[in-house]
């Protein structure tokens, strides 16, 4: 009895339920809208939001609020009966809005669901202008070889941007050939008209090279479908830890990367082979040390650790060999070490001598 009991008020719940609210109910087919990158010069933008009344009595959308004067909405006015559509056409000026923007537009109505809300984001270039070209790469003229991010901390993205423009009497097609999987490299525009200014935006994920301090890249361009082969533009970055936000506890129970010594002097060498000497590292303090990495000054040495983490107390040798091979007179190379260490994330090793040929 119990049991036919519980099926029936299940039921009843059910049919209840069923039944929904008398109202309408304002769908939107997308909520969202990304412009991606805008020139600041093109004037007004504009994207268009679609919505249905998915409800049983008649939709009006009686009132759209934006939340600044850069944004200007226009909507359906009359009533959409259950089962018809409806728009929302917002448009924005990208005028002295240099950056990225997100902008939130209210749209309120006598549907159930009466407040709802629809966004607007993008990122605005500023304006395209002319610049003096000082350098050349193939035939497209640049503002500089050279694009330097600086510090970049390990995790984060840098942007940076380059003027072209074509100086020539043809219209040329501009690409980059095998970009390395840490950059995304932008063109507005991708193919430029005889006299006209352009420019290179590069995205440099930091997150996706496994390298630190300074680091290299140079870029190939092509232009019309031919590499340029004899120059290419040179990126570089500092890319550095991120310790700002350690806390004083964090700091006290930090690493700490101690050398014994961090200068080695040869005795004469000849050229005929190479020699080598260690470094000797300890972990002083209290978690475990790690070496991010070792970078020679030069194509001349080699610089290798038997162990990368170092758990408190312990240590490691850094070997570093130098090739004196096409060299004489005196030398003095360098070692840089990068650690987790807070307070000492870089330090030099430094191996000199003099070379007799």
């Amino acid at each position: 009895m119990k049991n036919i009991l519980f099926i029936a008020i299940l039921v009843s719940t059910l049919k209840l339920s069923g039944q929904g609210k008398e109202g309408a109910v304002l769908f939107l087919e997308s909520n969202s809208y990304d412009f991606g990158r805008v020139r600041e010069d093109n004037g007004m933008i504009s994207h268009t939001f679609t919505f249905s009344n998915t409800g049983n009595l008649p939709l009006v959308l009686n009132n759209v609020r934006s939340t600044c004067g850069c944004t200007t909405p226009r909507w359906s006015r009359e009533p959409i009966p259950p089962g018809e559509h409806g728009y929302l056409t917002v448009e924005f000026d990208p005028k002295n809005r240099f950056g990225s923007f997100h902008k939130t537009i209210q749209l309120q109505s006598t549907a159930i669901n009466n407040n709802m809300f629809v966004t607007l984001t993008g990122n605005v270039l500023p304006p395209l202008k002319e610049e003096k070209m000082m350098y050349t790469i193939g035939e497209l003229s640049v503002k500089s070889k050279h694009i330097n991010f600086g510090y970049i901390f390990k995790g984060k993205t840098g942007i940076q941007t380059l003027t072209i423009a074509n100086q020539t009497d043809s219209t040329m097609h501009i690409d980059f050939q095998n970009v390395p999987s840490h950059m995304i490299v932008y063109l507005y525009p991708s193919i430029l008209k005889p006299g006209e200014y352009g420019q290179i935006e590069i995205h440099y994920n930091s997150n996706l090279i496994d390298d630190w301090d300074v680091v290299i890249d140079r870029l190939s361009l092509s232009i019309n479908g031919a590499e340029v082969k004899k120059d290419k533009f040179a990126v570089t970055a500092n890319i550095r830890e991120d310790f700002s936000d350690l806390t004083s506890e964090q700091l006290k129970n930090a690493p700490i990367a101690c050398f014994d010594n961090k200068g080695y002097t040869f005795d004469t060498i000849t050229i005929d082979r190479p020699v080598k000497c260690f470094f000797k590292l300890k972990n002083n303090g209290k978690s475990d040390l790690i070496i991010r990495a070792l970078k020679p000054s030069c194509g001349c040495t080699i610089a290798k650790q038997k162990r990368k983490i170092l758990p408190p107390g312990t240590s490691t040798k850094i070997k570093s060999v130098f090739d004196p091979k096409g060299r004489s007179g005196s030398f003095k190379n360098a070692i840089t070490v990068i650690t987790n260490d807070p307070v000492s994330y870089k330090q030099y090793l430094i191996a000199e001598g003099y070379i007799k040929r």
